[in-house]
């Protein structure tokens, strides 16, 4: 199993490496499309310079893969690039094309290795979690985060009792016009709205704080980066700090991905 393992790792290294250097350093050309949606979120990625992120990330988690270095958080920091990379390859470019089959195998291959080191990840995954201290003021700022997020994403998806920002400088409103279009900005929400519920309710919080921290940076790239609206950006400066604090008062249920030399499946 372990060889299995082992290949898998370095199959979505030698995926993950070039695809990220490629950006900085010109190796093949950046597939830009073939649908009109496609194009929107490609162009709209590469004009405001978040591409340069995604990259970036691409490239050093493909890295640490390579090595075997800080394994089980390489793939988590993977997870959020793999699934846009799926969703831009098979719901926007077509679930029919080329680039759908290449799409769903990096998503699939991510899954696996994260499955291969479940066993650094159990602890995340505790039903029931009690901070190491400071109980009442965490409790209170979880409290404060999961009626956020959750009121957040149900006004956008149920309810409009406010309006959305749109934004106001042409990159922020090119960036969210793309992410509505292509209706990514609806699966971030939602992904908000269960994870914000889930933080709420006490139940399984280091998972749900792990999986909302990439909403909450782009949040904050886009406020901050791109949009320049004071308000915006101090609400989203806000909830992105909030995000890692309580992230932070839970670190001890994230130990074992943060292993520097993590054992898989079948390794002892």
């Amino acid at each position: 199993m372990k060889y299995a393992v082992w290949f898998l790792r370095l199959i979505f290294a030698a995926w993950m490496i070039p695809s990220g250097l490629n950006h900085f350093i010109p190796l093949f050309p950046q597939p830009m499309g073939s649908q009109p949606l496609s194009q929107e979120l490609i162009r709209a990625l590469l004009d405001s310079h978040l591409f340069d992120l995604v990259k970036a990330v691409e490239f050093i988690a493909g890295v640490m893969l390579l090595f075997g270095i800080y394994t089980p958080l390489a793939l988590l920091i993977c997870m959020p690039v793999s699934f846009c990379v799926f969703y831009w390859d098979a719901p926007l470019e077509g679930w029919g094309s080329g680039a759908a089959i290449f799409g769903d195998s990096v998503l699939l291959v991510n899954v696996l290795l994260c499955l291969a080191y479940s066993k650094s990840y159990r602890a995340m995954f505790t039903l029931r979690v009690e901070p190491a201290r400071l109980a009442q003021l965490v409790l209170g700022g979880r409290s404060l985060f999961g009626v956020w997020m959750v009121l957040n994403s149900a006004n956008y998806l149920f309810l409009s009792l406010w309006p959305a920002p749109s934004g106001h400088e042409a990159l922020g409103v090119q960036l969210m016009t793309s992410l509505v279009n292509s209706r990514l900005l609806d699966v971030a929400m939602v992904i908000q709205l269960v994870a914000g519920a889930l933080i709420l309710s006490g139940w399984l919080v280091p998972a749900a704080l792990c999986v909302l921290m990439p909403v909450s940076t782009c949040a904050l790239y886009w406020a901050v980066i791109l949009d320049h609206q004071p308000l915006t950006a101090l609400l989203a400066l806000a909830a992105f700090a909030l995000n890692g604090l309580l992230m932070l008062a839970y670190l001890r249920y994230y130990h074992g991905a943060l292993q520097r030399h993590a054992l898989s499946l079948g390794e002892a």
